[in-house]
């Protein structure tokens, strides 16, 4: 690929990443520290960028460069791999953590925002109001990461202050999302009481724990169905919707964007993404989670027996822990 055409396609990356020009020049000037006639002259492209430039700016706006170069082909697409340490978090674990909150902070007033996802496991978005539930999951997470000689008991889980803090934050930023919906696997609560009850026959789990997990399920039951009865948070009346598929869902997928924002999460080992910013692969998940929207039911609002039957049914099963 030549030359002029690599950096052409850089600088038109830039722009549909930022496409207001003086928004692109003062990111442009607070992130690589550079005056703002430098960035002029870069953006004109009367100066190439650094190589060090190149680097720090593709990876602060998830700008691919195997896609600039053509090394990959439209069957292959980018894929970032993000393995945060929740157990024992580093700074640099933090900070991965803040820059996805910061990014969802950034675009989470567009009109045109727009976020889904299909899962058979509990979102962060319900679990994080109820630290037991929290606490399980990254149980459940170091019995498959550690070693067979390091295994922690339920009650030997902790999460660090300043993790709470940035689940918190998490949810608070969800909440100012303009419109969402999950579709939820119709077994999700199946595939939980079933973990808890393997957990609890090798004695990782204690019958006290064991309870103070159903109770935090019952409430997370009752909260969920008031929800879904209204659909819209309490507090900035922006819209969720909440789907039940008739058929099990193989995996994980998640979307955020929005006209001039891509990103697109599958999940990986329980707690971790595997994150792009590729917009052919956003269209495509998009896609994938609307057609599943054809094999599910809609009980947020609307599909109130089902919803009635659905949550009677998850009580009984939580009733049997």
């Amino acid at each position: 690929m030549k030359e002029v055409t690599l950096y052409d396609g850089f600088l038109s990356e830039l722009r549909k990443r930022i496409p207001r020009g003086a928004e692109l020049t003062n990111t442009l000037v607070d992130m690589l520290y550079i005056e703002r006639e430098a960035v002029y002259r870069r953006l004109r492209g009367e100066v190439p960028f650094t190589f060090i430039e190149v680097m720090t700016v593709s990876k602060e706006l998830g700008i691919s460069l195997d896609n600039l170069a053509q090394a990959d082909t439209g069957k292959s697409r980018p894929f970032q791999l993000k393995l945060v340490e929740y157990a024992n978090p580093l700074e640099s674990d933090y900070k991965m953590m803040r820059e996805f909150i910061n990014l969802l902070a950034m675009v989470k007033d567009g009109e045109d925002w727009e976020a889904g996802q299909s899962t058979n496991i509990l979102p962060r978005s319900f679990c994080y109001y109820y630290s037991n539930i929290t606490r399980f999951y990254l149980f459940k997470w170091l019995y498959q990461y550690s070693h067979v000689d390091s295994l922690k008991h339920y009650s030997e889980v902790k999460i660090t202050p300043q993790l709470a803090n940035m689940q918190q934050e998490y949810l608070r930023v969800t909440r100012q999302l303009k419109s969402s919906y999950f579709i939820f696997d119709h077994l999700v609560f199946h595939y939980l009481v079933t973990d808890i009850k393997f957990f609890a026959s090798i004695n990782l789990i204690t019958p006290e724990d064991v309870v103070a997990l159903k109770e935090d399920l019952m409430h997370l039951l009752d909260d969920m169905e008031h929800f879904a009865a209204k659909g819209r948070f309490t507090d900035t009346g922006n819209e969720m919707l909440i789907y039940l598929s008739n058929i099990n869902l193989d995996t994980n997928y998640c979307y955020f964007g929005s006209r001039d924002f891509h990103l697109s999460m599958l999940k990986a080992f329980t707690l971790n993404m595997v994150t792009s910013r590729d917009s052919y692969t956003y269209e495509r998940l998009r896609c994938w989670l609307q057609s599943l929207k054809r094999s599910s039911t809609l009980i947020t609002v609307s599909g109130e027996k089902q919803r009635v039957m659905f949550f009677e049914e998850q009580r009984r099963l939580v009733g049997s822990l």
